[in-house]
């Protein structure tokens, strides 16, 4: 069975939606923000009388000659999803046809992140690299170090204010911040402006968008992003001025989502990808109450990309 290839323009959303359970991730609103970092979002669709039965989400970047293919991009999920009558058998149909398009596109290099579903072929390198996550009962919940609640009581004594960026007023402002927290990290800006003006349109009427900000003096000292999926929350990008890190933006802020998801009923926060050795953000999410949670992602290589990477251990 061949691949059908959608744009955001043409996807049948309310059918890929309900395939995706309502993935904001693997949605085209959020596969087309892309655009702005010269990405192209390609959806991988296969069909019967009964419509898509299977399909993923991506965006491809690159040149003709050295394209790669990601679902999806920077720290995000992506992956296969299925109609929940596909036997196993018709699952890897859906894999082959992937590797078929990724061949024919040439693609040097596809990443498929975190997906729901094992992705059982020797075609995709299967590696392994671990999140934290925050697991919330019903009962009510206090970080279990007595460091962390000391910083929390900081900065509600310090009075930074908590409000959501839903105004692209903010977002110079907001872009500030990326600049400075970048800059600590002796790098440039990852990410465009355009991109989160992009982000920003979206999460004005899209209630799969958290994003916060904290004031001080009417001045953003802090920022951060995270999207709901399903009934997860997780923690995405997270930009401050360090010159008000007395106002413990960063503790006020995990505090404010950690109660907005108990309020709305979302049981865990992923915290995001840990880098290997990072020793100092390990321990900050265990702090927190993060346990480590093992996951995979995959990824393919052509005969060219092999070259290209072979000196990469990633």
């Amino acid at each position: 069975m061949s691949l059908k290839i959608y744009s955001a323009e043409n996807l049948p959303k309310e059918t890929w939606s309900h395939l995706t359970d309502n993935s904001f991730l693997s949605s085209s609103e959020f596969a087309q923000v892309w655009r702005t970092m010269r990405g192209r979002e390609v959806f991988l669709a296969e069909e019967d009388d009964r419509g898509i039965r299977a399909g993923m989400a991506g965006v491809v970047f690159g040149t003709k000659y050295l394209r790669r293919y990601h679902s999806m991009p920077d720290g995000t999920s992506g992956g296969p999803f299925f109609r929940t009558d596909l036997n196993q058998e018709a699952k890897d149909e859906f894999i082959q046809s992937v590797i078929v398009w990724l061949k024919s596109e040439g693609i040097i290099r596809a990443d498929v992140n975190n997906p729901l579903s094992e992705i059982s072929t020797r075609t995709f390198r299967r590696r392994q690299a671990e999140t934290h996550v925050i697991t919330l009962s019903d009962e009510s919940y206090r970080p279990p170090d007595s460091g962390i609640r000391k910083h929390i009581r900081t900065g509600i004594r310090r009075q930074g204010q908590i409000a959501s960026l839903d105004d692209p007023k903010y977002l110079e402002e907001f872009y500030r911040l990326v600049i400075l927290t970048e800059r600590r990290h002796g790098q440039t800006p990852r990410f465009p402006l355009d991109f989160f003006k992009g982000l920003q349109r979206i999460s004005a009427t899209d209630d799969r968008i958290l994003w916060l900000m904290v004031l001080a003096d009417d001045k953003m000292i802090g920022s951060r992003i995270c999207f709901i999926e399903s009934s997860q929350l997780i923690l995405w990008q997270y930009y401050s001025d360090k010159s008000f890190g007395h106002y413990k933006p960063g503790y006020l802020m995990l505090n404010h989502i950690i109660d907005f998801a108990r309020q709305n009923n979302i049981r865990t926060i992923n915290m995001g990808w840990s880098p290997p050795d990072a020793e100092a953000l390990v321990d900050f999410k265990e702090r927190w109450g993060g346990e480590k949670h093992l996951f995979h992602y995959y990824t393919y290589f052509s005969r060219l990309g092999r070259l290209i990477y072979r000196w990469r251990e990633k």
